[in-house]
C-alpha cells in the first residue's frame, strides 16, 4: 500500500492500517460489521419502545425513515466509490463512508428514540462516536 493511500485513509478517520489493500479492506469490513450490529441493536430497541408506547403510526414512520436512510447511505457511499474510481483506495473509502454513516444513524436513533426529555436514563448507552 502506498504512503498516499495510507495518508488518505488516516485523513478520513480510518482506524485500519495495513501493508496491503486487502488487509485494510478486511479491517474496514470488520469495523462496518460491528457498526451494523450496533445499529441493529439500537434500531430493535427503538422498535420495541415505539411498539409499546406509540403504536403503529410511529413505528411505520421509523420503518420509512430506515428505508430512506438505507437509500441515502447506498447512494452517498456509491458516489464516494465512484469519486475514487480508478484508484485502489476506492473500496476502502466506500467502506469507511458506510461505517461513518452507520455510526451517525445509530446516534440519531439513540438521541431521538432511546432517550428521555427528563433525567430518566436512556434505554441503551450512548453509542460510541467517531474519534
Amino acid at each position: 500500500m502506498s504512503i498516499i493511500i495510507a495518508t488518505l485513509l488516516l485523513a478520513a478517520g480510518n482506524p485500519c492500517a495495513g501493508s496491503t489493500t486487502p488487509e485494510v479492506e478486511q479491517c474496514l469490513a470488520e469495523d462496518l460489521a460491528r457498526a451494523d450490529t450496533e445499529l441493529n441493536r439500537y434500531y430493535a430497541a427503538a422498535v420495541t419502545r415505539l411498539t409499546k408506547e406509540q403504536g403503529t403510526t410511529a413505528l411505520a414512520k421509523l420503518r420509512a425513515s430506515e428505508r430512506a436512510w438505507i437509500a441515502y447511505r447506498d447512494a452517498e457511499c456509491d458516489a464516494v466509490y465512484e469519486w475514487w474510481g480508478q484508484g485502489t483506495v476506492r473500496g476502502a473509502m466506500a467502506l469507511g463512508c458506510r461505517t461513518r454513516i452507520t455510526k451517525a444513524r445509530t446516534m440519531v436513533i439513540w438521541q431521538n428514540l432511546l432517550t428521555y426529555a427528563d433525567s430518566t436514563p436512556p434505554l441503551l448507552p450512548k453509542p460510541r462516536s467517531e474519534d
